[in-house]
């Protein structure tokens, strides 16, 4: 997917050079673009999307930046964000909701145990700085209120991912195979479970976003827009529990019958992104 993303940016820039060519000549800065330079904050929704297959529920996105126009297609500058994520036990519940996309229980292989594993904690949070590429479909003018752009964005990003904490309880089944959870009985209280992998973690990665968006543009130079994007992120540590075999192997403790690294796997982060934001043009 990576390579995808990479085609699309090549393929941005091009447009971008022929329009440029056919609508501004040599791309430089001309002096009669006014409010050459503008600030941006914005805020939205973000969903995972795609091949994300996570236990978290939707986030929220925090991003701001400066913009300076080349012409009066393409304006570039940086940007900073902040993105949360929170790990969603439902998602992971296939215990009290069998059709939940993760997966809490393990099953002896051949046998009558069954354990089930709860969490809590997990959540992630993404610190980004980029470099944004605006091009505008339609060229800027005094005259123009509205504009239509598309927007790529490269990335560095500090992932951080908070401790996980965990119990399970072990419970025997009556038949074999096993049936429907209802039939099964506690053998144990509440345990506590432990894992080496469940500490807090901070991990550099980066990545690439890119979307469409709209916007208004007032006389004084105030600008409200609303656009939408896509992120694809490198592999980051992050809860998974699709990922992981649902079988237990008989030797060995409950730290390897579970395996240590469950619930965490490292791997790319796909997200959707609504944002709706106000822009100061000067």
């Amino acid at each position: 997917m990576l390579k995808t993303y990479f085609l699309i940016l090549v393929g941005f820039v091009l447009i971008s050079f022929t329009g440029l060519s056919q609508d501004e000549g040599v791309i430089s800065k001309k002096g009669e673009v006014s409010k050459a330079k503008s600030v941006f904050i914005g805020m939205g929704p973000s969903y995972r999307f795609g091949n994300n297959n996570s236990d978290y529920k939707g986030g929220f996105v925090l991003e701001g930046g400066f913009l300076k126009r080349v012409n009066r297609i393409l304006a570039v500058g940086p940007s900073f964000s902040y993105t949360k994520f929170d790990y969603d036990r439902s998602i992971s519940d296939s215990y009290s909701d069998r059709q939940a996309e993760g997966n809490n229980i393990f099953y002896e292989t051949g046998g009558y145990e069954i354990r089930v594993v709860n969490m809590k904690g997990g959540d992630l949070k993404f610190i980004s700085a980029g470099f944004n590429v605006k091009v505008n479909f339609i060229p800027i003018s005094e005259s123009k209120k509205f504009t239509f752009y598309a927007n790529v964005k490269p990335f560095i990003l500090l992932s951080k991912k908070a401790e996980i904490t965990a119990t399970y309880k072990i419970y025997y089944s009556n038949t074999i195979p096993v049936g429907d959870p209802s039939t099964w009985y506690v053998s144990t209280d509440t345990t506590p479970l432990t894992s080496p992998y469940w500490s807090e973690d901070n991990k550099l990665s980066g990545g690439l976003s890119m979307g469409v968006g709209a916007g208004y543009i007032l006389p004084s130079g105030l600008e409200f827009f609303l656009n939408g994007s896509t992120g694809l992120t490198l592999p980051v540590s992050h809860i998974r529990t699709s990922g992981f075999p649902n079988t237990l192997d008989n030797s060995g403790t409950v730290d390897q019958q579970v395996n240590p690294k469950y619930p965490l796997v490292k791997k790319g982060f796909t997200t959707f992104i609504i944002s709706l934001g106000v822009a100061f043009n000067f």
